[in-house]
């Protein structure tokens, strides 16, 4: 961890970073490490190699049941979490990358869902997240049809918030999570939980959680420096308390 990010890396190149039940298992003890850290406010996923993640391992469609959830573990974690897509992402390595809130591409980089080809499903969560983030028309256009977004094309309908050369893709994802994390955490957390469940709640009770959510924070220390240093006109000090 440097400078209020916890850094994670799917590092496993010559696997092209297959969700085997090993890495799925690190993947979830990382994310509780991330979580329970202090000085941790923002996590990255990123990956080494030519490919963020081809999903599970060759011939497997799913998980087995015994298998630790890491997308799950992703997916949970409380502090905005920024994914760094370089190269392929295909199948569950997809459905990691919708795990996260942020992410930025490479322009190389491929996300590619073939299971309608080969007569199976996607997983992972790919058909819930993929469906709520870009609407079930294009969801099913991806899954059904197309098959295959470049990073450009995932930009354009919102997967992906920015698109860079791969060469500057580690230098602006860098970047971001320093900007988020010179950010009010608990403000940042309760953004990212109040946004998570608007989808699953009626108009009415979103509206109530987000007015709750409000005064929850002004009762924090975090708040009251953030006053402060807009007064004295300064950069507010955070400290998620």
């Amino acid at each position: 961890m440097r400078d209020g990010v916890a850094w994670l890396t799917l590092a496993r190149p010559t696997t092209r970073n297959r969700l085997d039940a090993e890495m799925l298992g690190a993947l979830v003890e990382a994310c509780a490490v991330a979580e329970d850290a202090a000085e941790a406010r923002v996590v990255v996923l990123a990956a080494r190699g030519p490919a963020f993640s081809v999903g599970l391992p060759a011939a497997r469609a799913w998980p087995e049941a015994g298998w630790p959830d890491g997308i799950g573990a992703l997916a949970a974690l409380g502090k905005p979490v920024v994914v760094a897509l370089a190269g392929e992402a295909r199948g569950w390595g997809v459905a990691l990358a919708l795990a996260g809130d942020l992410r930025l591409a490479a322009r190389g980089a491929v996300l590619a869902l073939p299971e309608a080809r080969g007569g199976r499903l996607p997983g992972g969560g790919i058909t819930q997240r993929l469906a709520r983030m870009v609407g079930p028309a294009r969801a099913l256009e991806l899954l059904l049809v197309r098959q295959r977004l470049t990073a450009t094309q995932a930009s354009d309908w919102g997967l992906v918030s920015a698109v860079v050369p791969g060469a500057r893709l580690a230098a602006v994802v860098a970047e971001t999570a320093r900007t988020l994390s010179a950010r009010g955490p608990i403000a940042l957390r309760f953004a990212k939980e109040a946004v998570n469940r608007a989808l699953d709640l009626p108009l009415d009770e979103g509206m109530r959680l987000e007015h709750d959510l409000y005064v929850l924070l002004q009762t924090t220390e975090d708040r009251r420096e953030g006053v402060r240093a807009f007064l004295e006109r300064r950069k507010p000090q955070f400290h998620g308390r």
